[in-house]
């Protein structure tokens, strides 16, 4: 098996063409949100990447927590919470 450094990754490639950052909220966690059946709450996202979906939900009332295995991604993830003002 192959080790691949993910924070080399994030590193080197920009946002927008790594194939599985996804700046678009799925549309099931939208409809859950929106629906009400799933509520602000606190939350864990494992694996958070550039935390867009944990964004989401923290602009939504939610208290979530974004863990990922490269700082890098962790320092970006961080300043996009604070440039659309969530923690």
């Amino acid at each position: 098996m192959k080790y691949v450094d993910i924070d080399k990754i994030y590193q080197t490639v920009p946002l927008d063409k790594i194939p599985w950052n996804s700046e678009e909220t799925p549309d099931k966690l939208v409809e859950l949100v929106q629906s009400g059946k799933v509520r602000p709450c606190k939350t864990i996202d494992l694996g958070c990447g550039a935390g867009n979906y944990a964004i989401y939900l923290a602009e939504r009332g939610f208290e979530v927590i974004g863990v990922d295995s490269s700082p890098t991604v962790i320092k970006i993830t961080t300043k996009n919470a604070q440039k659309r003002g969530v923690r």
